[in-house]
C-alpha cells in the first residue's frame, strides 16, 4: 500500500513538471511571436499620445524610427535638363520678356557665333474654360544684347515662347506669365483688425511625421512664428478630392456632387469658401501646379468661369499640352525650360506678393509635383519653402494673415506606405496654423481654443468652419466664443461634423461624429495578427470579391483573384468578442496589385467598413476605363 501511495505521488509530480514546461514553452512561443510582431510597433511609437480624449486615443508616433530613416535617403534631386533663356517681367509699369542669363552663355549653350542668330515666336494666350486655351497667330523676335527682349501689352498676360537656331532646331520652349499691378495702393495698416488674409499653402501627401524629418529648417523657422500645429489632423477621405472638398465646401464629396456637379459639366454652380471670401471683400487667388491631377480637374470638368480673381490653370494647361517634359523614369516629375512645375507655382506666389500687400486676400497654393509619389521628395522642398515663408514676413504680409500650411493626406502608395508606420501616417497629415501676434492679443479666448486643439481630433469639415469664422473677424470676439461653446456643449452627441477651431471641439467626440470612416480612423487601436490566422483569409477573399463586383459593369476589366496576405491588424473594439474590426493588405492577380481594407466581423457575418484601397501605383493599368473611383481596382484586358 505504502509502495502504491508512493508511485502515485512522484507521478503527480512528473505530471505538475510536464504542465509547467508546456505553461512556459507556449509562453516563450507567444513572446516569440510577440516580439516578432511588435518589434517593429514599439520602434515607432513613442511615449504618450497625440490626441488623449474620453472620445480618442492617437498613440504619438516617432518620426525618426529605424524603418523611416530606412527610406528617407534613397532618392536622388532631380533636375531639368533644358536652359531658362527668358523670364517675364514688369518693369516701372510696363511688361517685357527679358533675357534669363549673359548673352555669352547664351551663344555658348546655344552654339550660336552671336545672340541674335537665335530667333523665336509667341503666341499670346487667353483662358476658355478649364480645358482649353485659345491662342493667336505667332509673331517673330530675334534675341538682341539687350536686357528687355520684347515689350508685351500691359495688364495680365500669358504667352508662349518657342526659339531656334537658323536649323531650325528648337533650343527653348515656355509659357510666362504676367499679373496685372494692384489698383489699390493704399496702405493695408487701415485694415488691422478688421480684416485678416488668409493663405492656404499645401503640400501634396506629406505626414505630420515627414514634415519633421524632411523640412527641418522650414519646422526650425515656423517655431519662431507664433503658430499651432495640430497632431490630431485626420484625413477623411482616400485622396485629395475627398479630403479638400469638405474644406472648400463643407460637404463631402457625395453631398456636393449630388447638389451641383453630377447634373453639370462644371463645378460652377457649387459653392465655395473662396465665394464667401469675395463678399466680405477679399481678392482670391487658387493655384495648383499640375493641370492633370488638379483637385478640380482629374477625371472631372473643372471649372467653366475662372473660381477667383487670379487663376494659375490656364498656365499649367498651356505647360501640360506643349512644353512639359520628365525628368524621373516614371514621368511623374516634370519641367517646362528650366524650371520645375512647382518653381512655376512658387513663381505666381512670388508674383502675388504685390496683391497680397493690398489685402485682405485669400489665396490656395497646392503643390503636388515628386511629393504624391516619392517618399524622399520632401526633403527637397526645405530650402524653397523657407525662402517663402522669410519673404512672407519681410513683405510683412505674414503681420496680417493666417497662414494654414497643410497636407491633405500622407503618403499613398510605394514601399514605405506598405509598411505598418507608412499606412498610420497616411492617415495624419499635416496642418500648422500660423498667425501675427496681435491677433491673439485682440481674440485671447479663440486663439486660446485654437491651441487647445492641437491635441484633439480635427478634420477639413472643422477648417472650413474656421475659414468661415475668418471672413468676419467679429465672430471671434470673447462674448461670442463664449456663447457659441456653450451651445456646443449643450449639443453633446448631436455636436455637427464641422467644428471651427476657434471653439473648444468636445473631449468625447470619436470619428463617428467628425465623419471619419473606420478605414482612415486614427482612434483605433490596431494589433499585428499573424496573415495565416483564418479570418485574415476570410477577410481578404471577401475584400477581392467586392472589388470583383465593383468593377463588373466594366468588361473589359479582368476579374481578380487573392495573390497573398501581406499583413493583418485586430482593431479593438470594447469587451464584446464577437464583434471586432479586422485591417488586411493583400495582394492580387493579374497586375500584381497591393490592396488594404478593414472588415467588421459579427458573429458569422462580415462586413465591409470603408473603402478598399489601392496602396501601389498602378500606371496604365486601367487605360480602359475614365472613372476615378474604379480605375485602381482595374486591370485592363488587351482586347
Amino acid at each position: 500500500m505504502t509502495k502504491s501511495n508512493k508511485t502515485y505521488v512522484i507521478g503527480r509530480k512528473k505530471v505538475r513538471w510536464m504542465c509547467l514546461v508546456a505553461i512556459l514553452i507556449c509562453t516563450l512561443l507567444y513572446f516569440k511571436i510577440y516580439k516578432i510582431y511588435n518589434d517593429s510597433d514599439r520602434d515607432f511609437f513613442l511615449e504618450g499620445y497625440f490626441v488623449n480624449t474620453s472620445g480618442c486615443r492617437i498613440l504619438a508616433l516617432n518620426p525618426f524610427s529605424r524603418t523611416a530613416l530606412s527610406y528617407l535617403n534613397r532618392l536622388e534631386p532631380m533636375e531639368c535638363t533644358q536652359v531658362k533663356l527668358l523670364d517675364a517681367k514688369t518693369i516701372e509699369g510696363e511688361n517685357y520678356l527679358v533675357l534669363a542669363m549673359p548673352t555669352e552663355e547664351i551663344e555658348k549653350v546655344c552654339n550660336v557665333d552671336r545672340v541674335s542668330e537665335v530667333y523665336c515666336k509667341y503666341k499670346m494666350i487667353e483662358r476658355l474654360n478649364d480645358n482649353l486655351n485659345t491662342r493667336s497667330e505667332s509673331r517673330m523676335f530675334r534675341l538682341s544684347n539687350q536686357e528687355k527682349q520684347l515689350k508685351l501689352k500691359s495688364g495680365p498676360i500669358i504667352t508662349r515662347v518657342q526659339c531656334y537656331v537658323e536649323d531650325n532646331r528648337t533650343i527653348y520652349h515656355d509659357v510666362h506669365f504676367l499679373l496685372p499691378e494692384p489698383r489699390d495702393h493704399h496702405s493695408r495698416s487701415s485694415s488691422r483688425g478688421k480684416h485678416l488674409s488668409v493663405m492656404v499653402i499645401g503640400i501634396d501627401s506629406i505626414s505630420h511625421m515627414q514634415f519633421q524629418r524632411s523640412l527641418p529648417l522650414l519646422s526650425a523657422y515656423i517655431a519662431t512664428l507664433p503658430h499651432v500645429e495640430f497632431w490630431g489632423y485626420n484625413r477623411v477621405g482616400q485622396n485629395s478630392y475627398p479630403n479638400l472638398v469638405p474644406l472648400f465646401s463643407g460637404l463631402n464629396e457625395t453631398e456636393l456632387e449630388s447638389s451641383c456637379y453630377s447634373s453639370e459639366r462644371s463645378f460652377d454652380k457649387c459653392q465655395f469658401i473662396w465665394q464667401d471670401f469675395k463678399a466680405a471683400g477679399y481678392n482670391t487667388s487658387y493655384a495648383e501646379d499640375n493641370s492633370v491631377i488638379g483637385t478640380f480637374n482629374y477625371c472631372k470638368w473643372g471649372f467653366d468661369r475662372q473660381p477667383t480673381d487670379f487663376y494659375l490653370r490656364p498656365v499649367m494647361l498651356e505647360v501640360d499640352l506643349f512644353t512639359r517634359y520628365s525628368v524621373d523614369e516614371q514621368s511623374l516629375v516634370h519641367c517646362s525650360a528650366g524650371r520645375k512645375s512647382a518653381e512655376i507655382l512658387h513663381e505666381f506666389i512670388y508674383k502675388m506678393i504685390p496683391h497680397l500687400k493690398q489685402g485682405p486676400y485669400f489665396s490656395v497654393s497646392w503643390e503636388t509635383q515628386g511629393v504624391h509619389d516619392y517618399f524622399g521628395y520632401p526633403k527637397f522642398l526645405d530650402a524653397d519653402y523657407l525662402k517663402l515663408l522669410k519673404r512672407l514676413r519681410s513683405s510683412h504680409i505674414l503681420s496680417n494673415t493666417l497662414v494654414f500650411l497643410m497636407a491633405d493626406h500622407g503618403l499613398r502608395m510605394g514601399s514605405f506606405r506598405s509598411t505598418s508606420q507608412g499606412m498610420l501616417e497616411e492617415s495624419q497629415p499635416l496642418l500648422i496654423a500660423i498667425f501675427p501676434q496681435w491677433l491673439e492679443e485682440s481674440y485671447p479666448l479663440a486663439i486660446s481654443n485654437l491651441r487647445r486643439n492641437a491635441h484633439s481630433l480635427v478634420t477639413t469639415f472643422d477648417l472650413h468652419a474656421t475659414l468661415k469664422d475668418l471672413t468676419n473677424l467679429s465672430l471671434l470676439n470673447d462674448s461670442r466664443i463664449e456663447k457659441e461653446s456653450i451651445l456646443l456643449q449643450e449639443l453633446d452627441q448631436n455636436m455637427p461634423r464641422g467644428i471651427s477651431l476657434f471653439l473648444p471641439i468636445p473631449d468625447t467626440r470619436d470619428c463617428e461624429l467628425a465623419s471619419i470612416p473606420a478605414e482612415f480612423c486614427l482612434c483605433h487601436k490596431l494589433y499585428k495578427i499573424p496573415s495565416a490566422d483564418d479570418r485574415c483569409e476570410r477577410a481578404a477573399r471577401f475584400m477581392v470579391k467586392r472589388i470583383n463586383l465593383i468593377i463588373q459593369d466594366y468588361p473589359r476589366c479582368q476579374s481578380l483573384a487573392l495573390n497573398g496576405i501581406q499583413d493583418a491588424y485586430l482593431l479593438k473594439r470594447g469587451n464584446d468578442q464577437d464583434i471586432f474590426g479586422l485591417k488586411v493588405r493583400f495582394g492580387t492577380q493579374p497586375g500584381d496589385g497591393f490592396f488594404e481594407g478593414t472588415a467588421t466581423f459579427s458573429g458569422n457575418a462580415l462586413m465591409l467598413n470603408g473603402p478598399i484601397l489601392r496602396i501601389n501605383r498602378y500606371g496604365n493599368q486601367s487605360y480602359c476605363v475614365n472613372n476615378y473611383k474604379i480605375e485602381m481596382y482595374c486591370y485592363c484586358s488587351e482586347y
